[in-house]
């Protein structure tokens, strides 16, 4: 206690304000939201669905490359009749001419029982079919080797068949190796079989 001496005042001068804090923000309630982090979990089960998916796919393209439609066949057995050393021409595979597609092939394969050995050829007949003959040039417009050549509606695949000696064969449906867009097989075609007999010269 002074005699008489002013107090000193605690107030704050005029014009000056007590610095204040701003206000602790509470974590999550204003400001930008939390980006959450992805979990190992989800991006796995991503990855997952990414590879399934790319099987389902290659599947798919591999079933579709191997299962071409298959190639017309018939019940039909020709018997065809020839001589010792004169090529005969047996018609195995007439293209339909409402076949539209068109086969790269590949090969040809044959199989021929006999009781002797003869010599029997896969050929592709352009724009012809043939029966049984001798003298094919009468029934195709050309007459080539079968491999790396194109098939399309009217060509036929016919057999040529060559012995010296008297001879009994059995031609069975020809096999058709081909290659269509992406897709390729090794199908049947055409005629059941063929029965050649070839006669002695008198």
């Amino acid at each position: 206690m002074t005699d008489g001496g002013p107090v000193p005042s605690t107030a704050p001068a005029p014009g000056r304000r007590r610095a204040e804090r701003p206000p602790r923000r509470r974590s999550g309630a204003l400001g930008a939201p939390r980006v959450p982090r992805p979990s190992f979990r989800s991006r796995g089960w991503r990855i997952t669905g990414l590879v399934v998916a790319l099987a389902l796919a290659v599947g798919w393209l591999v079933w579709y490359a191997t299962t071409p439609e298959d190639l017309p066949v018939t019940e039909k057995v020709l018997n065809a009749n020839g001589v010792v050393g004169t090529p005969l021409y047996v018609g195995m595979f007439a293209v339909p001419s409402d076949f539209g597609r068109t086969l790269r092939v590949a090969g040809v394969k044959v199989h021929t029982t006999s009781d002797v050995e003869l010599e029997v050829t896969p050929l592709l007949c352009r724009r012809g079919t043939v029966g049984v003959t001798t003298e094919p040039d009468q029934f195709c417009a050309d007459l080539v080797d079968p491999e790396g050549e194109r098939l399309v509606a009217g060509d036929s695949i016919v057999v040529r068949v060559e012995s010296e000696t008297a001879a009994l064969a059995v031609v069975d449906r020809v096999r058709i190796a081909y290659r269509e867009d992406i897709r390729w097989d090794t199908q049947p075609a055409g005629n059941q079989q063929a029965i050649v007999t070839i006669a002695g010269r008198p």
